[in-house]
């Protein structure tokens, strides 16, 4: 996966994807690593610091007696030798996922953060990888990897809405459709947003849909709750009806 910035002089020689699968490539090429090696790679990556080869095993495996996991691991590590002696750095006792190795989980984060602080014309023109790129490994069902998930989810969430409103601010109200209804869809209650897709519908002057949207919300509030909407999408419910 390549993203904006990057180019051939400055770019980490491999690229692991941890958004929505384990990928791993270099040059262009993806390599075939074994699962019980895309978990050692995985979780080095999220913890993003050096990790005791007990600490790793014992999670990786924490079903397995002490000395079948650090096996394990010894067979891991040596599988992902074989994939490339440079993945992994070791450090006496510990291992970390080696600098060359760029991330996408890091990059999206970066994007996400940059968005909800600055988000100027180059960030905003990255808002499609954040549309794009949804989840970290649905798949996996492992707990290690539910913390990261979560953070990541929060942080798109919040990028995004922060970019709808900053496209508002533009009047690119196109794309800032696009990215209040991506939160809209993940949190169908979060009334942040569906204040700003009726702020969009109204910029557009398509007055019904700010209605529409506003009933939508309505109903699932009081299928869910019992509860009505705030004041504030009150108001803009009475701008709809001006």
């Amino acid at each position: 996966m390549a993203y904006p910035g990057q180019n051939a002089t400055s770019a980490p020689c491999f690229q692991m994807s941890l958004i929505e699968e384990f990928a791993l490539f270099v040059g262009g090429r993806r390599l075939y690593v074994p699962h019980m090696s895309e978990r050692v790679l995985t979780y080095l990556a999220l913890a993003n610091r050096p990790v005791a080869r007990g600490r790793l095993a014992g999670t990786l495996w924490p079903y397995c007696p002490e000395q079948s996991a650090s096996k394990t691991l010894r067979t891991a590590l040596w599988r992902l030798r074989r994939v490339d002696e440079a993945l992994v750095e070791a450090s006496g006792d510990r291992l970390r996922l080696d600098p060359n190795v760029s991330v996408d989980l890091v990059t999206l984060t970066e994007l996400a953060q940059n968005l909800i602080h600055t988000p100027d014309p180059s960030h905003l023109a990255q808002v499609p990888l954040l549309l794009d790129h949804r989840e970290l490994l649905p798949d996996w069902d492992e707990e290690w990897v539910a913390a990261d998930r979560e953070r990541y989810r929060l942080v798109r969430m919040a990028a995004l809405e922060c970019a709808a409103e900053a496209l508002l601010e533009r009047r690119q109200t196109a794309s800032a459709l696009m990215a209040a209804s991506a939160v809209v869809e993940e949190e169908p209650l979060r009334e942040s947003a569906r204040r700003i897709m009726m702020r969009i519908h109204l910029a557009q002057g398509n007055n019904v849909q700010a209605v529409r949207e506003y009933r939508r919300y309505r109903d699932l509030l009081r299928a869910e709750f019992d509860v009505a909407p705030s004041a504030g999408i009150e108001d803009l419910l009475h701008r709809a009806h001006e």
